[in-house]
């Protein structure tokens, strides 16, 4: 074989070893690639942030970007897979999370402020009216996480949740306090400003931990804690938590929306939907069912048109199939419901240039040539056909990912990936088969006889 031969054998056996190298084990199909919303099930949640009148579009653009860079930091910490978190305008962001079942804690992960504060206690009461009287500007009257409770407390706070470094999940065991709870560590700066706050409080009185304007916890301050504060800002930096009779789940959310930060300003959740699993599957099931009818049509057809030319073509639709499937594994992309109409969709795109070079073999062979000359010359005239009618896909489908969102994105991705693979598997994949086979020989035409 010559040179070229060898590149293009070799190029063609890389490819397939590394498509099935991507998509083993193969099944079950969901594990081996990422399933969107509208195939897995899940929640769609549309949150619109607050306040943002009177700013200027970068300004809001801006406050969406950071509210998208905490978002995407909570949904990984709190363990969600394959999230999708984009914005929508200038005020709105998209947040797609397959496999979820609990859309109110999908809507607490994200639109928790996790505004963290530390005030001194003033008073304690069972009834706010008993504070009322109390009361002098600007302290406020916060209530407790336990029914019943309510917190005289100063107004400015002595420490902010701004300082943290850490916020873990512990088990008590403490029998007098049983369960989780919240171990804060503070960074050094933090840790610094807590000895000052200390410093300034005494023994017995009480220090409220505050979370979106309810008091967790409120402890008394010891005479240890006192002497911790004497000895400097690592002897406090670990000493802080915050209990409150939580669940697993309420501690790990609480623990991961600490440690993200709070939220740059209010959002409200604006738009809820929820698709159920089984509505999912069903998809999966009538969409797979759509790609595998088509992908057996397209290979019978092929054989029957073209004869042994055909089983040329249905490699490369193969190939095209593997590719694209591993280059979806591969990027970590998402396939959706629209996703699984742009593999449809690929699978004529892909036999489309096997066709407009078998015909230009055809009339070659019609003229008289020798079949591997006509494999030559069909190839090389059919070239820029085949890149003409390619290219303008890629680029339409380029336009539709770039501009689109949501399922437009999904089958601009899958019609983008598929184009591509197509081109290299006429073009390269086929033609050696073609060429190195024996297949080549067998150009399901006759040439045309010529008068003597």
């Amino acid at each position: 074989m010559k040179r070229r031969d060898w590149i293009y054998f070799g190029a063609t056996l890389a490819v397939l070893f590394a498509a099935l190298g991507l998509l083993y084990p193969f099944w079950p199909f969901e594990r081996v690639i990422k399933l969107g919303l509208d195939l897995q099930g899940g929640v769609r949640l549309v949150l619109q942030a607050q306040g943002l009148e009177g700013k200027k579009e970068a300004e809001r653009r801006d406050l969406v970007d950071r509210l998208i860079t905490i978002f995407s930091e909570r949904v990984d910490q709190y363990g969600l897979a394959n999230v999708e978190i984009r914005p929508m305008g200038t005020d709105r962001i998209e947040v797609r999370i397959p496999g979820a079942t609990d859309p109110e804690r999908a809507r607490e992960l994200l639109g928790r402020t996790a505004i963290l504060e530390f005030r001194k206690v003033l008073d304690f009461a069972t009834n706010p009216e008993d504070l009322v009287a109390k009361r002098v500007l600007p302290q406020e009257i916060l209530p407790g996480k336990n029914p019943g409770e309510f917190y005289l407390v100063e107004g400015d706070p002595l420490l902010t949740g701004d300082v943290l470094d850490n916020a873990e999940v512990r088990v008590s065991t403490d029998p007098r306090n049983p369960g989780l709870y919240l171990l804060l560590t503070f960074n050094r700066a933090g840790a610094e400003r807590f000895v000052e706050a200390l410093r300034r409080l005494q023994v017995n009185d009480r220090l409220a931990i505050i979370l979106d304007g309810v008091v967790y916890s409120a402890p008394y301050i010891s005479p240890s804690i006192k002497e911790a504060a004497a000895q400097g800002w690592r002897a406090v930096q670990n000493s802080t938590s915050i209990t409150g009779r939580f669940t697993f789940e309420e501690a790990k959310l609480l623990a991961v929306v600490l440690r993200s930060g709070a939220l740059p300003t209010r959002v409200e959740v604006i738009e809820e939907q929820r698709v159920g699993p089984t509505l999912g599957a069903e998809y999966v099931r009538r969409g797979g069912l759509a790609l595998l009818v088509s992908f057996v049509l397209v290979l019978v057809y092929m054989v029957i048109y073209y004869r042994w030319y055909g089983l040329a073509a249905d490699f490369a639709l193969v190939l095209t199939m593997l590719i694209v499937l591993a280059a979806l594994r591969g990027f970590g992309a998402t396939l959706t419901l629209p996703g699984i109409g742009g593999l449809v969709l690929t699978l004529g795109m892909a036999v489309d240039a096997n066709i407009l070079i078998f015909e230009r073999i055809k009339e070659e062979r019609r003229s008289g040539k020798a079949p591997l000359a006509c494999v030559a010359a069909g190839y090389h005239r059919a070239l820029s056909a085949v890149l003409d009618a390619n290219i303008t896909t890629l680029i339409t489908a380029f336009i539709l990912f770039t501009l689109g969102s949501g399922p437009v994105e999904g089958f601009a991705i899958t019609l983008g990936l598929g184009v591509a693979a197509s081109l290299f598997s006429a073009l390269v994949a086929s033609r050696i088969l073609l060429e190195k086979s024996g297949l080549g020989e067998y150009i399901p035409v006759s040439p045309v006889a010529t008068a003597k």
